[in-house]
């Protein structure tokens, strides 16, 4: 009897797994207890690479639903997995936790097991609310996230508008089949779904996020919540939910079940996968970012001194910059018609354009860009000389005929410059 019911339990939007030993050693490099302030905690954590992944199980469930995900995980990211106080190994509290008390004992858990961020959090179920509080409060440290079928606290409130008996008849039932140690921690989470809200939180970031639904359904269910109609309602608000979003999918399966990891766990794992892609590639853009603007800070101090008695320091200062920033010839050539064209600083751009050519000698295009500083400084040998560097090189690897004209055109516009001393139009 027992067993049927939780077979239609994993449909729903929280249900109970009975469970094993942990079978994510082979994930782990190490498997722990650890002081999470209210009490023990059973931590397991492994892996290497820039992100943290935290996987955060749904209700009633301990670390071991994602033991079909986390050694795959743990190639891409370190990872940690834990259980929940009284599931698992961890030890119950005296009275039962809620959403407050275990989002506290989440960020403990971090702290204890020095899990570094950037994260990206993985929630199943009523793991979603966790993971949904800690990016809340969080959000600079929180690089992505991945829902597993995610609990909704209006799922049920809208379900009642369809049809209230068949939803009181639901949570009866799931009642009625939960072994006494979890019948505290289930009224604690029913409040939360008779509220229909969350207590108040800030925004979530919009970060990478994957949102995984079951859609399976049986129209002859006895379960409201497994029935065609209840399973389209959770569709569209999943997708609701997911709008919140800019960067992501959602992805939906009629092949599984509430626990996505266990029957479908490539799923999670592709799903992580883009994540922690759409991650790296955002967070590489935030690091040439903050190095451009660190070197247009250098730039703002550095101009008034060029050409002045502090002048070695300040092109000092500047290259120095430069080399820290790492810029590929394209960035610099970017940010060097930015700082000749819109900010009209014609010494510095020479110098950010010499540096150019000086790390990228084989470049054509670099020594093109550093010509037209020369033209724009009015130093036109030394452009023709750019122009004429860049025309060799563009010739000796096969430029087009484009380029090779503009190229002679460039070094047409300084030879002109140089015989005649005019200003070129």
């Amino acid at each position: 009897m027992l067993n049927r019911l939780m077979r239609r339990c994993a449909v729903w939007t929280l249900c109970v797994v009975a469970f094993g030993a942990c079978a994510v050693a082979t994930a782990a490099d190490t498997d722990r207890m650890l002081n999470a302030g209210g009490g023990a905690l059973h931590v397991v954590q492994g892996g290497a690479g820039l992100f943290t992944v935290v996987f955060e199980a749904g209700f009633a469930s301990d670390l071991s639903v994602w033991r079909k995900v986390l050694p795959e995980t743990a190639k891409q990211a370190r990872v940690l997995a834990y259980s929940r106080a009284g599931t698992g190994q961890s030890p119950p509290r005296a009275t039962p936790l809620g959403l407050e008390q275990s989002a506290a004992e989440f960020e403990q858990m971090l702290a204890a097991a020095g899990a570094q961020p950037p994260y990206v959090l993985v929630g199943h179920s009523y793991g979603a609310f966790l993971i949904r509080a800690f990016a809340s409060r969080h959000p600079a440290q929180v690089a992505g996230m991945v829902f597993v079928d995610p609990a909704d606290e209006g799922l049920e409130a809208t379900l009642k508008k369809v049809d209230a008996a068949r939803v009181r008849q639901d949570q009866l039932a799931l009642a009625a089949s939960m072994p006494p140690k979890w019948q505290g921690d289930l009224s604690v989470v029913q409040g939360i779904l008779d509220a229909g809200q969350l207590p108040a939180m800030p925004a979530l970031p919009d970060v990478p996020t994957v949102v995984l639904t079951s859609v399976r359904s049986r129209a002859q269910s006895d379960f409201f919540q497994e029935t065609p109609v209840a399973v389209r309602i959770k569709r569209e608000r999943h997708q609701a939910f997911f709008s919140q979003f800019s960067n992501g999918a959602h992805v939906v399966t009629p092949h599984s079940g509430h626990h996505i990891q266990l029957m479908e766990p490539q799923l999670v794992q592709a799903a992580l996968s883009q994540v922690l892609s759409a991650a790296a590639q955002q967070a590489e853009r935030q690091a040439r970012q903050a190095a451009r603007q660190t070197l247009m800070g250098v730039l703002a101090q550095a101009t008034p001194q060029l050409g002045a008695a502090a002048d070695a320091a300040a092109r000092a200062r500047v290259r120095d910059a430069v080399r820290a920033g790492q810029f590929s010839e394209a960035e610099l050539n970017t940010i060097g018609f930015d700082v000749l064209t819109k900010d009209q600083q014609v010494v510095a751009a020479m110098l950010l354009f010499q540096y150019n050519t000086d790390t990228f000698p084989q470049s054509d295009n670099a020594a093109d860009s550093y010509g037209e500083a020369l033209l724009a400084a009015r130093q036109p040998q030394a452009a023709r000389l750019q122009f004429q560097r860049a025309l060799d090189l563009a010739q000796a690897r096969g430029a087009s005929d484009r380029t090779l004209a503009l190229y002679r055109d460039h070094l047409a516009k300084a030879e002109a410059l140089e015989k005649n001393h005019e200003p070129v139009k």
